[in-house]
């Protein structure tokens, strides 16, 4: 009894091994298969902009304007970099609201974003290379002095005036780093 079961499992082996090899050489025979052509692979849309960071042509330069969105009262929308009404070249956030809120809370809240400083770091030490003021419309100006309310979509702009002049300094001293904070009198 254990002399055909084993003589069945190695017949049954056996078998297994001769088809494999027959299957093997008629694969051998046929000619190889075309390459199926790929299809291009579609260009990916851009990533959306990393707000953190300026605009071109100062995309290398990170900022703290997304300290802004903490209290959950604005999101920042974009940022660019363009020339203003003045003829004055800028760097030009737009802030959408998200809570209605008054143009006086609006105020308190740009206070600790009207000093605005450029700094290249070495080692660890930052080095400061320019400060101006952060601008805003006078329509929150004039709303606070007179109760108006921003509802929630409605959007305003905080802008730095750049003149382009100072691109080239910029990119020689590696400024890196744009801190927006209280302003300091």
């Amino acid at each position: 009894m254990k002399c055909v079961l084993t003589c069945g499992l190695m017949t049954t082996a056996i078998l297994c091994a001769g088809a494999s090899l027959m299957a093997q050489d008629l694969a051998e025979d046929e000619p190889a298969a075309k390459p199926v052509p790929t299809k291009k692979k579609a260009v990916e849309p851009e990533k959306p902009r990393d707000i953190s960071y300026l605009a071109k042509p100062l995309s290398d330069i990170r900022t703290n304007i997304l300290d802004l969105e903490r209290e959950g009262y604005f999101a920042i929308d974009a940022v660019d970099f363009r020339t203003r009404g003045t003829g004055d070249e800028a760097i030009v956030w737009t802030v959408r609201v998200k809570k209605s809120v008054t143009c006086r809370h609006v105020e308190a809240m740009l206070r600790e974003f009207r000093d605005a400083r450029f700094y290249s770091t070495l080692e660890n030490h930052k080095s400061e290379i320019f400060a101006t003021l952060v601008n805003y419309s006078d329509r929150l100006s004039i709303g606070a002095s007179n109760g108006r309310l921003l509802r929630q979509d409605d959007v305003f702009e905080l802008w730095i005036d750049v003149p382009v002049s100072y691109f080239q300094k910029f990119k020689s001293l590696d400024v890196d780093t744009l801190v927006l904070r209280r302003w300091r009198y």
